[in-house]
Protein backbone atom coordinates (compact mmCIF):
# COMPACT_ATOMS: atom_id res chain seq x y z
CA UNK A 1 0.00 0.00 0.00
CA UNK A 2 1.51 3.29 -1.11
CA UNK A 3 1.21 6.51 0.88
CA UNK A 4 1.56 8.49 -2.36
CA UNK A 5 1.28 7.12 -5.87
CA UNK A 6 1.37 8.51 -9.39
CA UNK A 7 -0.40 6.46 -12.05
CA UNK A 8 0.24 7.19 -15.74
CA UNK A 9 0.67 10.87 -14.99
CA UNK A 10 0.95 13.20 -17.94
CA UNK A 11 1.38 16.97 -17.86
CA UNK A 12 1.32 19.23 -20.90
CA UNK A 13 1.83 22.98 -21.05
CA UNK A 14 0.36 25.01 -23.90
CA UNK A 15 -2.10 23.93 -26.56
CA UNK A 16 -2.08 22.54 -30.08
CA UNK A 17 1.22 22.51 -31.92
CA UNK A 18 2.78 24.66 -29.18
CA UNK A 19 2.03 22.10 -26.45
CA UNK A 20 4.98 20.72 -24.54
CA UNK A 21 4.71 17.45 -22.62
CA UNK A 22 6.69 17.78 -19.39
CA UNK A 23 5.56 14.34 -18.17
CA UNK A 24 4.59 11.55 -20.57
CA UNK A 25 3.15 8.77 -18.42
CA UNK A 26 4.93 8.49 -15.09
CA UNK A 27 4.26 5.69 -12.60
CA UNK A 28 5.83 5.92 -9.14
CA UNK A 29 4.88 5.03 -5.58
CA UNK A 30 6.34 5.54 -2.13
CA UNK A 31 5.55 3.32 0.86
CA UNK A 32 5.21 4.31 4.49
CA UNK A 33 8.55 5.06 6.22
CA UNK A 34 10.44 5.16 2.92
CA UNK A 35 12.69 7.82 1.42
CA UNK A 36 12.47 8.11 -2.35
CA UNK A 37 14.88 10.33 -4.31
CA UNK A 38 14.05 11.67 -7.76
CA UNK A 39 16.92 12.63 -10.05
CA UNK A 40 17.31 13.77 -13.63
CA UNK A 41 18.76 16.46 -15.84
CA UNK A 42 17.35 19.96 -16.00
CA UNK A 43 14.09 19.76 -17.96
CA UNK A 44 13.52 16.08 -17.22
CA UNK A 45 10.27 16.81 -15.34
CA UNK A 46 11.43 16.53 -11.71
CA UNK A 47 9.99 19.80 -10.43
CA UNK A 48 6.80 19.37 -12.44
CA UNK A 49 6.29 15.93 -10.92
CA UNK A 50 6.87 17.20 -7.38
CA UNK A 51 4.37 20.02 -7.98
CA UNK A 52 1.75 17.45 -9.00
CA UNK A 53 2.57 15.08 -6.13
CA UNK A 54 2.06 17.98 -3.72
CA UNK A 55 -1.32 18.92 -5.14
CA UNK A 56 -0.10 22.36 -6.18
CA UNK A 57 -1.16 21.61 -9.77
CA UNK A 58 -3.16 18.83 -11.41
CA UNK A 59 -2.04 16.48 -14.19
CA UNK A 60 -3.37 16.68 -17.73
CA UNK A 61 -4.27 13.03 -17.28
CA UNK A 62 -3.57 10.25 -14.80
CA UNK A 63 -3.97 9.95 -11.04
CA UNK A 64 -2.14 11.29 -7.98
CA UNK A 65 -3.26 9.20 -5.01
CA UNK A 66 -2.47 10.40 -1.47
CA UNK A 67 -3.66 7.88 1.12
CA UNK A 68 -6.12 6.66 -1.51
CA UNK A 69 -7.54 10.09 -2.43
CA UNK A 70 -7.04 11.22 -6.02
CA UNK A 71 -5.80 14.80 -5.77
CA UNK A 72 -6.64 15.42 -9.42
CA UNK A 73 -10.36 15.06 -8.69
CA UNK A 74 -10.42 17.59 -5.85
CA UNK A 75 -11.38 21.24 -6.12
CA UNK A 76 -8.77 23.95 -5.54
CA UNK A 77 -10.09 24.36 -2.00
CA UNK A 78 -9.96 20.61 -1.42
CA UNK A 79 -6.35 20.39 -2.55
CA UNK A 80 -5.45 23.41 -0.41
CA UNK A 81 -6.88 21.66 2.64
CA UNK A 82 -4.95 18.46 1.84
CA UNK A 83 -1.72 20.44 1.45
CA UNK A 84 -2.31 22.25 4.73
CA UNK A 85 -2.98 19.12 6.76
CA UNK A 86 -1.34 16.09 5.09
CA UNK A 87 1.64 17.30 3.00
CA UNK A 88 4.81 18.92 4.33
CA UNK A 89 6.97 20.97 1.96
CA UNK A 90 10.68 21.80 2.19
CA UNK A 91 12.27 23.92 -0.55
CA UNK A 92 15.75 25.01 -1.60
CA UNK A 93 14.87 28.49 -0.33
CA UNK A 94 13.99 28.38 3.35
CA UNK A 95 10.94 30.71 3.01
CA UNK A 96 10.97 31.74 6.66
CA UNK A 97 9.30 34.98 7.74
CA UNK A 98 12.17 37.21 8.89
CA UNK A 99 10.16 39.02 11.59
CA UNK A 100 9.13 35.78 13.34
CA UNK A 101 11.26 33.65 15.63
CA UNK A 102 12.03 30.03 14.77
CA UNK A 103 9.22 28.86 17.07
CA UNK A 104 6.76 31.35 15.60
CA UNK A 105 7.65 30.29 12.05
CA UNK A 106 7.09 26.64 12.91
CA UNK A 107 3.80 27.23 14.76
CA UNK A 108 2.37 29.44 12.00
CA UNK A 109 0.81 26.64 9.88
CA UNK A 110 -1.05 25.34 12.93
CA UNK A 111 -2.31 28.77 13.93
CA UNK A 112 -3.44 29.51 10.38
CA UNK A 113 -5.40 26.25 10.50
CA UNK A 114 -7.21 27.36 13.64
CA UNK A 115 -5.18 25.87 16.48
CA UNK A 116 -4.81 28.12 19.54
CA UNK A 117 -1.46 29.83 20.04
CA UNK A 118 -0.38 27.95 23.18
CA UNK A 119 -0.77 24.36 21.89
CA UNK A 120 0.61 25.46 18.51
CA UNK A 121 3.76 26.83 20.16
CA UNK A 122 4.11 23.68 22.28
CA UNK A 123 4.02 21.47 19.19
CA UNK A 124 6.43 23.82 17.41
CA UNK A 125 8.90 23.58 20.30
CA UNK A 126 8.80 19.77 20.12
CA UNK A 127 9.48 19.78 16.39
CA UNK A 128 12.42 22.16 16.85
CA UNK A 129 13.77 19.82 19.52
CA UNK A 130 13.39 16.94 17.05
CA UNK A 131 15.70 18.70 14.56
CA UNK A 132 18.15 19.77 17.27
CA UNK A 133 17.18 23.43 17.54
CA UNK A 134 15.37 23.65 20.87
CA UNK A 135 18.02 26.08 22.14
CA UNK A 136 17.47 28.36 19.13
CA UNK A 137 13.67 28.59 19.14
CA UNK A 138 13.68 32.27 20.15
CA UNK A 139 16.08 33.36 17.40
CA UNK A 140 15.08 35.25 14.25
CA UNK A 141 16.08 33.67 10.90
CA UNK A 142 18.61 36.43 10.27
CA UNK A 143 20.51 35.34 13.37
CA UNK A 144 20.75 31.72 12.22
CA UNK A 145 23.00 29.90 9.74
CA UNK A 146 21.67 28.53 6.47
CA UNK A 147 21.71 25.00 7.86
CA UNK A 148 19.79 26.09 10.96
CA UNK A 149 17.22 27.91 8.84
CA UNK A 150 16.67 24.79 6.76
CA UNK A 151 16.15 22.75 9.92
CA UNK A 152 13.54 25.30 11.01
CA UNK A 153 11.88 24.84 7.62
CA UNK A 154 11.90 21.06 8.13
CA UNK A 155 10.36 21.47 11.60
CA UNK A 156 7.68 23.70 10.09
CA UNK A 157 6.89 21.02 7.50
CA UNK A 158 6.71 18.35 10.22
CA UNK A 159 4.56 20.25 12.71
CA UNK A 160 1.34 19.31 10.91
CA UNK A 161 2.33 15.62 11.23
CA UNK A 162 2.12 15.09 7.46
CA UNK A 163 1.49 11.83 5.70
CA UNK A 164 4.39 12.71 3.42
CA UNK A 165 7.23 15.22 3.30
CA UNK A 166 8.17 16.59 -0.13
CA UNK A 167 11.63 18.13 -0.36
CA UNK A 168 12.76 20.05 -3.46
CA UNK A 169 16.57 20.35 -3.53
CA UNK A 170 16.71 20.74 0.28
CA UNK A 171 20.52 21.01 0.28
CA UNK A 172 20.81 23.18 -2.82
CA UNK A 173 21.49 26.44 -0.96
CA UNK A 174 23.91 24.94 1.56
CA UNK A 175 27.62 24.23 1.75
CA UNK A 176 28.72 20.60 1.83
CA UNK A 177 28.94 20.38 5.64
CA UNK A 178 25.44 21.76 6.21
CA UNK A 179 24.16 19.71 3.29
CA UNK A 180 25.34 16.56 5.05
CA UNK A 181 23.65 17.65 8.29
CA UNK A 182 20.33 18.24 6.54
CA UNK A 183 20.57 14.91 4.72
CA UNK A 184 21.18 13.18 8.05
CA UNK A 185 18.18 14.95 9.61
CA UNK A 186 15.97 13.68 6.78
CA UNK A 187 17.39 10.16 6.98
CA UNK A 188 16.87 10.09 10.76
CA UNK A 189 13.26 11.18 10.31
CA UNK A 190 12.70 8.07 8.20
CA UNK A 191 14.72 5.61 10.29
CA UNK A 192 13.80 6.79 13.78
CA UNK A 193 10.39 8.39 13.36
CA UNK A 194 8.76 6.70 10.39
CA UNK A 195 8.38 9.78 8.20
CA UNK A 196 7.75 9.16 4.50
CA UNK A 197 9.80 11.42 2.22
CA UNK A 198 10.06 12.14 -1.50
CA UNK A 199 13.06 14.28 -2.36
CA UNK A 200 14.18 15.86 -5.63
CA UNK A 201 17.95 16.29 -5.74
CA UNK A 202 20.76 16.75 -8.25
CA UNK A 203 23.39 15.57 -5.74
CA UNK A 204 24.31 11.86 -5.99
CA UNK A 205 25.68 11.90 -2.43
CA UNK A 206 22.29 13.02 -1.14
CA UNK A 207 20.44 10.51 -3.32
CA UNK A 208 22.60 7.69 -1.93
CA UNK A 209 20.91 8.17 1.44
CA UNK A 210 17.48 7.37 0.00
CA UNK A 211 15.96 3.90 0.02
CA UNK A 212 15.27 4.12 -3.71
CA UNK A 213 16.31 6.47 -6.51
CA UNK A 214 14.22 7.11 -9.61
CA UNK A 215 15.79 8.75 -12.66
CA UNK A 216 13.62 10.86 -14.96
CA UNK A 217 14.50 11.62 -18.56
CA UNK A 218 12.34 13.58 -21.01
CA UNK A 219 9.26 13.20 -18.85
CA UNK A 220 9.56 9.44 -18.34
CA UNK A 221 11.01 7.16 -15.65
CA UNK A 222 14.26 6.04 -17.23
CA UNK A 223 15.47 3.75 -14.45
CA UNK A 224 15.17 2.90 -10.77
CA UNK A 225 17.83 1.91 -8.26
CA UNK A 226 17.40 0.43 -4.78
CA UNK A 227 19.90 1.47 -2.10
CA UNK A 228 18.40 -0.28 0.93
CA UNK A 229 16.85 -3.74 0.71
CA UNK A 230 15.68 -4.11 4.32
CA UNK A 231 13.86 -1.00 5.57
CA UNK A 232 13.92 -0.22 9.28
CA UNK A 233 10.56 -0.41 11.04
CA UNK A 234 10.48 2.89 12.97
CA UNK A 235 7.92 4.71 15.05
CA UNK A 236 5.90 7.51 13.49
CA UNK A 237 6.57 11.19 14.07
CA UNK A 238 4.15 12.53 16.66
CA UNK A 239 3.77 15.70 18.68
CA UNK A 240 2.58 13.78 21.72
Amino acid sequence: MYVLEARQVRKAFGEGEAAVEALRGVDIGVKSSEMLAIMGRSGSGKSTLLTLLGGVDVPTSGQILLEGTDLATLSDDGRTLIRRRRIGFVFQAFNLLPILTAEENVSLPLELDGLAEKPARERAAKMLELVGLDARKGHLPGKMSGGEQQRVAIARALVIEPAILLADEPTGNLDSANGKRITKVLRDLVDQHGQTIIMVTHDPAVAEQADRVIYLSDGLVESEHTNRVEPIKPRRVTSA
